[in-house]
């Protein structure tokens, strides 16, 4: 027996529970919250305009991550995923930093989504403390995911869709800004290039984009996890 083979035995504890759809809107609606909806607000204070060329970097970033994992998920299909993986080719202690290093990560981002969520229902009980939000929405997640993983996948599956849906209106509302009057592409040149232009920040401000937008892309990865 391989050493691989005995690192997968050891994590089969786990079982395979979400269908194909399921997974496809987790990896599709991974890329679409928090960190895009609220975060993007952050991004464009530092990168303005260039703020695009922040998300495109980002985006090539977690693309090229996403295809080494994915090759690497068809070689070693296990549930350990790339804590395994970094296990089996580098070493244990490499292995066990890897897991710790990103439940960590999935931790705070956890956080941070919590609290945006207090922030989102602000606008519409203003008088209820924060504190309320994130205690109910934290013990429903909670709840969710304790009670099955179909019942998680299933969550996830119709949130994600309607994630996806209001970016699509979003989308849609904004062609409509643009083309409902003859001056709609002079105000967006305006805009791109106005108020310090492209780079009112420079490339300092791109990178620091940069950093936003792969936080907005965390979470593609749980389908190989």
């Amino acid at each position: 027996m391989s050493s691989f083979d005995e690192i997968q035995n050891r994590e089969a504890g786990l079982h395979k529970k979400l269908s194909a759809k399921q997974m496809g809107m987790i990896a599709i609606g991974g890329a679409i919250g928090t960190g895009l909806f609220m975060g993007s607000k952050f991004a464009i204070s530092f990168a303005g305009p260039a703020v695009i060329v922040s998300y495109a970097i980002g985006g090539l970033i977690a693309f090229a991550l996403m295809a080494c994992l994915a090759e690497m998920t068809v070689q070693h299909p296990t549930s350990g995923s790339f804590g395994a993986y970094a296990e089996h080719y580098i070493s244990p202690l490499a292995g066990f930093l890897v897991r710790y290093c990103y439940w960590a990560c999935i931790v705070l981002a956890v956080g941070t989504e919590i609290t945006a969520v207090a922030d989102y229902m602000k606008l519409w009980f203003p008088n209820v403390g924060s504190w309320v939000w994130i205690g109910f929405f934290s013990l429903t997640l909670l709840v969710v995911n304790a009670y099955s993983v179909k019942a998680f996948g299933l969550v996830e599956y119709w949130f994600s869709t309607i994630k996806v849906f209001a970016i699509i209106v979003f989308i849609l509302l904004s062609i409509g800004i643009l083309t409902q009057s003859n001056q709609g592409m002079t105000q967006v040149i305006t805009h791109l290039s106005g108020h310090g232009g492209f780079f009112p920040n420079g490339f300092s401000g791109v990178w620091i984009g940069v950093i936003i937008s792969i936080f907005s892309y965390l979470s593609i990865e749980m389908i190989a996890v």
